[in-house]
């Protein structure tokens, strides 16, 4: 009998075809054109390569899919991913079609190859080449694919209410398959992650853009009302809500011995953020993992691009997302965030849209059981490190507080693999080693459910 490697690398032509295929679908969130199609691409991988019994689940955004898997065990291990994309962006700055798989250089280029299309087949094709060599799995296997991740999620939760009793009714232990690897290359087992807060904030001083000679002086210019309210918002680096710190974790709080374990190359990290320099190694894991952030991702206003234009702009918007930690509140933080606001609101000058609500999420794996996850990964890459929390967001809350099950993170993406940037990329060896170490979970998974 082959070795897992050797049947790797048996079928990996037919691997990279269907990740071909896969990354073939403009699947971009909120878009109706091929997502479906992708979803039914993603159907009939599991029905066909592992047997499942798939379920289309409908909500009133995109379907989430469903694939059983059963074992030698009714003991069931969900494994989650997410079908859906953003969007391409700025085509000029991609080196090649971002809906068409192009290798170079010992990578896999394409918008979705690293999140989470290339990881999620990863799954999928660790857990085919596992049955090949296998009857049955030794225990029971749901795959849980949304396509609605980009947007936040924003029917995941409803969702897994819906299905706890029944279809995710049998569930003990949640594993997530998204994100990056480490900055030093290593496999990584994250044990949390931040959550996310995100909105719109829309300043409107009339109905139409004006001339600067004409209306100057008379018509408010809606940029200067936006960094305005802005200011308001965020004073000295510091946000001005009044519960937006709470719950934040203190020093004592922090795990400082995973920290001090973290491999840390300064020169590296600030090499690939394109950045000067980077803190020191606490510094940098501490706002990273254990700090909440409030970035202005997009500013948007007047007019674009090469032209000069004379004008006034009468609308003005501003796309924050919030990264939270410990204990934040969502719901305290949106309140205040509408009352300082109010009299704008209420008068039109301002309007606010949520884009996203997903909490903080930690695992509550006993220490036994993390170890020995962690050497299940090990087992398939030679290396692993262990995170406490992961400095993103992926709606991991919803498998501790919906389905009340433990959950840890896996990603397999390269570090650098520029997820919602031109040329998203998987490298060759990241994708195999995925199909690795989607093998050995498939393998090993049973000994820690114990």
């Amino acid at each position: 009998m082959m070795t897992r490697d050797q049947l790797i690398q048996t079928h990996l032509t037919v691997y990279k075809d269907r990740l071909r295929q896969l990354i073939g679908f403009d699947t971009v969130s909120r878009s109706t054109s091929q997502l479906p199609a992708g979803g039914q691409y993603l159907v009939n991988l599991l029905e066909h390569l592992l047997n499942a019994s798939v379920d289309v689940v409908p909500t009133t955004g995109a379907p989430a899919i469903v694939g059983k898997i059963a074992g030698a065990s009714e003991r069931t291990v969900l494994f989650y991913g997410h079908y859906d994309t953003m969007a391409p962006g700025d085509l000029t700055l991609w080196d090649s079609k971002p809906f068409e798989l192009t290798a170079r250089n010992g990578r896999f280029y394409g918008r979705g190859i690293g999140d989470n299309k290339g990881q999620l087949l990863a799954q999928i094709l660790g857990f085919d080449t596992y049955l090949q060599q296998h009857d049955q799995l030794p225990f029971s296997a749901a795959f849980f694919i949304e396509g609605e991740e980009e947007q936040g999620s924003l029917h995941l939760a409803e969702t897994v209410e819906k299905l706890k009793d029944s279809l995710l009714a049998a569930v003990e232990l949640a594993v997530v398959v998204d994100g990056s690897m480490s900055q030093s290359g290593q496999h990584v087992l994250r044990l949390g992650n931040r959550g996310l807060f995100g909105f719109e904030l829309t300043a409107t001083t009339g109905q139409v853009d004006n001339h600067s000679g004409n209306a100057g002086n008379v018509m408010p210019n809606a940029v200067s009302v936006l960094t305005q309210t802005l200011d308001r918002l965020v004073q000295h680096g510091r946000v001005q809500l009044p519960h937006f710190y709470d719950g934040v974790p203190s020093e004592v709080d922090i795990p400082w011995d995973l920290i001090d374990a973290l491999p840390f190359d300064a020169v590296a990290i600030a090499q690939q953020l394109g950045l000067a320099a980077v803190p020191t190694k606490r510094d940098y894991y501490q706002r990273l993992m254990f700090e909440p952030t409030f970035n202005i991702n997009s500013f948007q206003a007047g007019a674009v691009g090469d032209q000069f234009k004379t004008i006034i702009p009468h609308q003005a918007t501003a796309k924050i997302d919030c990264r939270l930690v410990g204990q934040q509140s969502i719901p305290a933080i949106e309140a205040d965030l509408r009352q300082l606001l109010a009299p704008e609101l209420a008068k039109g000058q301002l309007t606010l849209t949520i884009r996203g609500r997903i909490p903080v999420s930690v695992t509550h794996l006993n220490q036994a059981k993390i170890k020995q996850i962690a050497a299940i990964i090990k087992l398939a890459t030679g290396n692993v490190v262990i995170e406490p929390m992961m400095p993103g967001t992926v709606p991991n809350y919803v498998w501790t507080d919906c389905l009340e099950v433990p959950v840890v993170t896996i990603p397999y993406a390269n570090f650098d693999q520029h997820n919602h940037a031109p040329n998203e990329n998987l490298t060759e060896a990241a994708f195999v080693n995925g199909i690795k170490v989607s093998y050995e979970l498939a393998n090993h998974l049973a000994d820690v459910l114990g």
